[in-house]
């Protein structure tokens, strides 16, 4: 009785994982599909260092290989600094760095936009007295937020052929 009891349960808990596996299988075909399209996007060369930053952590993110390259990242990083609090006594700066990437994927083959976005990403920074490091702090934190978008379109793009993997 107790041996029935414990194939029954064995039994179970097989035919339970292998339901769980199959569905997991189906997942993971369309994900090589969308990761193989993210594969063949070209990013823009970059003019500046921040540009750069994005550049180089898209690349990496998407594993690009440019002889299969069918379509073309366009973009342009725009950044902004304000001052947000301002203490005299410490002389102390708290500046509000927002930096927005606004992307657009193209088609090489005909041209044709598919897809666009416009995402934006904010850091505060320069809680320091001296004003050589308030400046550093601000330009770290414009790096920390281009890498942070460089994830952001990535799965923006996914999120896009994602939902058009029949195209």
């Amino acid at each position: 009785m107790l041996l029935d009891k414990n194939y029954f349960r064995l039994t179970a808990c097989l035919i339970i994982l292998s339901f769980w596996s199959c569905t997991g299988t189906f997942n993971t075909e369309r994900d090589l599909q969308v990761k193989d399209k993210l594969s063949q996007i070209t990013a823009d060369k970059p003019t500046s260092h921040i540009e750069l930053l994005l550049y180089e952590k898209f690349n990496q993110i998407v594993r690009n290989s440019s002889r299969d390259s069918n379509y073309k990242l366009a973009y342009s990083l725009l950044v902004s600094d304000t001052q947000t609090l301002s203490i005299r006594q410490n002389s102390s700066n708290l500046k509000h760095t927002s930096v927005t990437v606004i992307f657009e994927l193209i088609d090489s083959r005909n041209g044709k936009v598919i897809h666009k976005g416009k995402i934006s990403s904010e850091a505060t920074s320069g809680a320091v007295s001296s004003l050589y490091s308030q400046s550093k702090s601000s330009k770290f934190a414009q790096e920390r937020l281009a890498i942070l978008l460089a994830q952001r379109v990535y799965q923006n793009l996914y999120l896009y052929f994602l939902e058009n993997s029949d195209n």
